[in-house]
């Protein structure tokens, strides 16, 4: 059985492999810091990402509140029906 192909072939994939990115241009980075628009928009990724689970954990304590506030009013107001129906 012959696997010089099959080695051949694998050597060829691996060589385009490492230098497709070369090849391509297609370093993720390369360009970021260049063009000012390119840093306001990583800069705002940036700051939306380190604040949306801030704001959500914010909503879930905000919405809990707000249910143990009406589940209490709602309690009160049995409360008060109770003591007028006595």
């Amino acid at each position: 059985m012959n696997r010089r192909p099959v080695a051949v072939a694998t050597a060829l994939f691996a060589w385009l492999v490492v230098l497709s990115p070369s090849i391509s241009s297609a370093c993720s980075v390369c360009t970021a810091g260049r063009d000012e628009e390119n840093a306001a928009a990583f800069l705002m990724t940036t700051i939306f990402m380190s604040c949306l689970p801030l704001l959500a954990l914010g909503m879930f304590i905000y919405v809990l509140w707000r249910r143990f506030q009406k589940l209490e009013a709602e309690i009160e107001a049995n409360r008060a029906l109770k003591e007028l129906a006595s």
